[in-house]
């Protein structure tokens, strides 16, 4: 397991065991689901995932007009837990998903934006639990595998540290 690895898991085990259960639905939601909604061109969008009953997880897209709703998006840094700490009011537990190169598609520099050589390398997850005071962040790596038909992979250490996680 490498050092990202580790500090996550002594992130998860940190966390009130109902709490944990909880943050590792929505990841496993995430490790689960995004390889759907990633493109080659476009990278990681921004996704809201949030629980839907006792034992689902549910991701919907969230725009940047939604989140703008949150605070001024140059400050992104600032307000990002705002808006899972909205949805995990009502859920009780809500992550906001997006890929490390975020800034580049807010500073949209000319109308295509960042260029494209420069693609996400991993995934933020910033999450908030109603029972929990502050938020909990996790940064996970993942690889392109496929040249004709290109899809995200997850590192293998994400599903270890989950798993060990789940066992702890």
């Amino acid at each position: 397991m490498n050092e990202t690895g580790a500090f996550m898991l002594r992130e998860l085990q940190a966390l009130d065991p109902a709490v944990r259960a909880d943050v590792l639905r929505i990841l496993d939601c995430v490790v689960r689901d995004l390889p759907a909604h990633w493109r080659r061109r476009t990278g990681v969008p921004q996704l809201v995932v949030h629980l839907d009953g006792p034992e689902n997880a549910r991701m919907e897209r969230i725009t940047f007009r939604e989140m703008s709703q949150y605070g001024y998006l140059d400050e992104f840094s600032r307000w990002s837990v705002a808006v899972p700490a909205a949805r995990a009011k009502e859920h009780g537990c809500a992550a906001l998903v997006y890929g490390d190169r975020i800034h580049a598609r807010i500073n949209r520099i000319g109308p295509w934006g960042s260029a494209w050589h420069l693609p996400d390398t991993r995934v933020d997850v910033r999450t908030v639990h109603r029972d929990l005071r502050g938020s909990v962040s996790f940064s996970l790596s993942f690889d392109i595998a496929g040249r004709l038909v290109p899809r995200l992979v997850f590192r293998k250490w994400v599903f270890d540290t989950i798993a060990r996680a789940r066992r702890s």
